[in-house]
Formats: structure tokens, C-alpha cells, sequence
């Protein structure tokens, strides 16, 4: 059993980046990790369920998280799946084997994936720019801007540049027009909320940039919204359709496996949990005037942020993709070339209120997933824990992995 502060521990050995993905430092020496995670280390193989049953129900009952689900790859086949928790609220109900939850920014991945392929069939370019705020064809997207356009930077902004977060927009400074602030873009723009993406972003064609665009590097929902809008206006189909039918299908993902996310719970997928939370409330983006709602089911409109953390997926799905896909880094999205060698890694995690995940994958040929049906908004994420938990283990235990398909 792995108490709270064993966790605790090893999670001083690593600092992970949060929500965004990408580079981090990763603990090197599992003989630094704490015994209790490494206890029988270099004995005779162990089996999964002896290691990731403890862990992962130590660490639920330790953050109060009601579902989890973890699933390992290992050379392309799926080695290792457990589910843990309940599907209900009420917990009454066990969480299905074949669950399917929320990524969150694990969507990213997926994006920047279809925008590559787009590429690849040359159907764009990575450096074509996306605006068109002449009205002369110059660049992908047609957009009036609300009221006008007032900052002649967004011209310069290229597929390149939201790919790799470099479009201009940061979050920090004026807040995440993606998610935070539908009901007064509604409201400024006489629309009903909430907006929807190609009204969200006339809203944010119409303010100032916070920096030039290439010139630095800032997480950013709003430019995987715009190639969201990119994906459908080059291909001439819905994000879903085109993403179906050029990513997953040849990856032989069931189209059922990764779907659009819905906001209420009555229009969910049977094989999600419910997403906690954690007794946060506000007001219901369909219905401003109504009732506040648990901020999962209407806090946002989910529908909307589709190409950037609005997907639902199994977790063998997501594996199956971090097969073929690099998960983060400047080359997310890209084909893996199956060189990338032993010390090799990516890392993605996504999160939002009610619900965390993260994607993990090494050159040595395994790769996890995790979801998980709470966040927590701290120095650290609840995924970014679990991850290195679930890292170690797999980095310094002789594993019995099973043999059957």
C-alpha cells in the first residue's frame, strides 16, 4: 500500500509541466524513489495488478477521486487495463471496463495530428497565414473581426505558430477567451450564450495580441480552437468526420471510441462517469439568468471546445494514437519514426474542473494513459502525480506482462 506521503515524496523527485505538456524533468534514478514504491526491486517479475491495483487505489482514496482508469502499452500491444471507482455519482454503481471519459487537452495531439495530415496531402501550409483580414484570399479563415480589427498583427499569424503556441494570445495575462468568458462575449456581441467558436473569436479579432506572433511561446486554447475552425474550412468536413476518417480509422480506433463530448449529463455517452467537481458551482453558459450548475455540466459550453479539450475517448484509443503520434513537443502531432531510443519521452496532460488526464510515452516502446474523473488546481496536478508514480514503477520493476491478446 502507497500511503499519501509516499506519493508526496516521490513527487519531489520530478516536476512535470502542467496542463500544456511537453518538456519536463523526469526522474532519472529509480534507486532515489521511496522504498514502498520500489520494494522487491530486481526480485522475480511481479504481476501489473500486484503493483497499479494498490497504487491507484491508494492514490483515489487519498484525493477523494470516485473513477480512475489506467491502460499500458507495451510494443504496440495493450498489455494492462484497470478501472477503479464508480460510474454514478452516488457510487452505486462499479465504473464499466470499457469507460470512456473526458481528455481534455489530450485532444491537442489529435488537432495537430489532422493539421499535419492537411499538410502532408497538401491541402495547406504550415506557414500559410490564418486570417484573412484584407477580404483579398490571403490567408485561411474569412472572420470579421467585432467591432474591427485593431491590432494589424493578427495578419502575421501562421498555422505554424498556433501549432506550436505561438500565435500571439496569452492566457495569463487577459484571461482564456476559449473557456472563460462565453456569457460576456454574448453579451457584448447581442448573441445568445453561449457564442460558439466563430463568434468567439470575432469577439477576439477584435482586441490586441499580447505579443507578436512567433516571438514566444504561451499556451494557448484559443489557437487549437482556431485549427479546430482550419481543419473544417481546408477539408471541407466536420472536425469529428475529418479527425474519424484520416487519424483514428487507420489506426483502427472504433469510431465509437473517440467522440465529441457533450455538456450535460443526459446527453453523454452511457460509458462515461460522472465528472466531480469538487462542489464548485457557476453560472450555466446556456442559461446565464437560471440556476448555477456544477461547473462541469454548463459551466462551459464543451460542445465548443472541440478541437481543443472537448473530446471523450477510451483509453485504448488513446493509446493506440501515442502509438503512432508524438503526444507533445514541437513536433506534436507528428508521425513517430520507431528510433527514437531508450531515453526518449513525451508527456501531455489535460485538466479541467471535474476531470484530469495524461498521456505518457517512452522511445523503449511503452506507453500509459491515465483519466481520472477530479482536478486539482495546485503546484501539482493530480495527473502529473500519478504519472510519475506509475513512471517509476515501470522503470524499475521486473514486470510479468501477459501474453494473451
Amino acid at each position: 500500500m502507497y500511503s499519501r506521503a509516499v506519493l508526496c515524496a516521490a513527487l519531489a523527485l520530478a516536476t512535470f509541466c502542467c496542463a500544456s505538456g511537453g518538456a519536463g524533468a523526469v526522474p532519472t534514478d529509480p534507486a532515489m524513489a521511496p522504498a514502498a514504491l520500489l520494494a522487491g526491486r530486481g526480485s522475480s517479475p511481479q504481476s501489473p495488478d500486484s503493483l497499479f491495483e494498490p497504487l491507484l487505489r491508494d492514490f483515489m482514496e487519498g484525493h477523494g477521486i470516485g473513477a480512475a482508469a489506467l491502460a499500458i502499452m507495451k510494443d504496440g500491444r495493450v498489455v494492462y487495463e484497470l478501472t477503479m471507482g464508480w460510474k454514478d455519482r452516488e457510487r452505486t454503481i462499479p465504473l464499466p471496463s470499457n469507460v470512456m471519459m473526458r481528455i481534455a487537452s489530450l485532444t491537442k495531439p489529435i488537432t495537430a495530428a489532422a493539421i499535419r495530415k492537411l499538410a502532408d496531402d497538401r491541402q495547406l501550409r504550415l506557414d500559410d497565414r490564418i486570417f484573412d483580414v484584407a477580404g483579398d484570399g490571403t490567408g485561411l479563415l474569412r472572420i470579421p473581426p467585432f467591432p474591427v480589427l485593431v491590432d494589424p498583427r493578427i495578419a502575421d499569424i501562421t498555422v505554424r505558430h498556433l501549432l506550436a503556441h505561438r500565435g500571439g494570445w496569452d492566457r495569463d495575462s487577459v484571461g482564456d477567451f476559449a473557456l472563460q468568458h462565453e456569457i460576456r462575449i454574448a453579451e457584448a456581441l447581442s448573441v445568445p450564450s453561449p457564442p460558439g467558436p466563430r463568434n468567439t473569436m470575432r469577439y477576439v479579432l477584435g482586441r490586441r495580441l499580447q505579443f507578436d506572433p512567433g516571438s514566444r511561446k504561451a499556451y494557448s486554447n484559443l489557437g487549437y480552437l482556431v485549427l479546430g475552425l482550419v481543419i473544417e474550412e481546408v477539408s471541407g468536413q466536420d472536425y469529428m468526420t475529418y479527425v474519424r476518417e484520416n487519424i483514428l480509422a487507420p489506426l483502427g480506433v472504433p469510431a465509437g471510441d473517440v467522440i465529441q463530448g457533450r455538456t450535460f449529463p443526459a446527453d453523454r455517452d452511457p460509458r462515461e462517469p460522472w465528472y466531480d467537481p469538487a462542489g464548485l458551482s457557476s453560472p450555466n453558459a446556456f442559461d446565464p439568468s437560471g440556476p448555477r450548475v456544477p461547473v462541469s455540466d454548463g459551466g462551459w459550453d464543451h460542445e465548443s471546445t472541440l478541437s481543443f479539450a472537448g473530446l471523450v475517448a477510451s483509453p485504448r484509443a488513446i493509446l493506440r494514437f501515442l502509438a503512432e503520434y508524438e503526444a507533445s513537443g514541437d513536433d506534436l502531432g507528428t508521425r513517430r519514426q520507431g528510433r527514437e531510443g531508450a531515453g526518449w519521452w513525451r508527456y501531455h496532460t489535460g485538466r479541467l474542473d471535474g476531470f484530469e488526464a495524461v498521456a505518457f510515452q517512452r522511445g523503449n516502446g511503452i506507453s500509459f494513459v491515465v483519466f481520472l474523473n477530479r482536478a486539482i488546481y495546485d503546484d501539482s496536478s493530480y495527473s502529473d502525480q500519478i504519472a510519475i508514480m506509475i513512471d517509476l514503477i515501470l522503470r524499475s520493476r521486473e514486470i510479468k506482462w501477459p501474453t494473451g491478446s
